[in-house]
């Protein structure tokens, strides 16, 4: 795998999974009443934490497969089972429930801690993302350039992510919460084709078939 397709790879597949545009809707409503400094600092606090997120379990992610004794291939079948979960709740123009619940919404009272949850974790650092994160990571070798990439991959999502939150309301303007249906399906395809294509490969290579 080259290193230039690794990069768009991975960088699509986790801005599909992420899915900050769909997520402009809810940063909308969870904010509204907010003055401009105070929805600044939600998105920065989403961003940093989204990025925390996934940096951290990126890097302690192959340990966690040494101590319960899985390999990259179960946690590619397990990851895309779980793609295809979220792909298939986004095909029917719903947030995934693996991302964010109505309760987490309710709960969210203090007006910048939202910025950690719900909206860093899990809508935009879910358990989706996360683990495909860790399959790229710890997916394609050890070499340090191809992690390099992965990384680079990771940072130039958090930063389209903050620049697509950051202009969230005009964006919402512009496509409307149909539009935004719309993307959050096409991306859902991507997905669930993401998520077939993990599980073969793990099955293909747990069974060596």
């Amino acid at each position: 795998m080259s290193y230039a397709y690794l990069f768009v790879s991975s960088l699509v597949t986790l801005f599909a999974i992420m899915n900050p545009i769909g997520a402009v809707p809810i940063l909308i409503a969870l904010t509204d009443g907010y003055t401009r400094n105070e929805r600044n600092n939600v998105i920065l606090k989403s961003v940093f934490t989204a990025a925390g997120m996934m940096l951290g379990f990126m890097l302690i992610g192959v340990y966690i497969f040494q101590v319960l004794r899985i390999s990259i291939y179960d946690f590619e079948i397990a990851g895309g089972m779980l793609l295809f979960k979220v792909a298939f709740d986004m095909l029917q123009g719903r947030t995934s429930p693996t991302k964010i619940t109505s309760t987490e919404k309710e709960e969210s009272v203090e007006r910048e801690a939202i910025g950690v949850a719900p909206l860093g974790t899990p809508l935009l650092a879910g358990p989706g993302t996360i683990t495909t994160a860790i399959i790229f990571f710890n997916g394609n070798g050890n070499a340090i350039m191809t992690r390099f990439v992965v990384i680079m991959s990771v940072i130039i999502l958090i930063i389209l992510t903050y620049i697509i939150l950051k202009f969230s309301i005009p964006i919402f303007a512009r496509l409307g919460k149909t539009g935004s249906i719309v993307i959050t399906r096409i991306m859902g395809l991507l997905l669930a084709s993401i998520g077939v294509q993990l599980v073969a490969s793990g099955i293909i290579n747990v069974f060596h078939i």
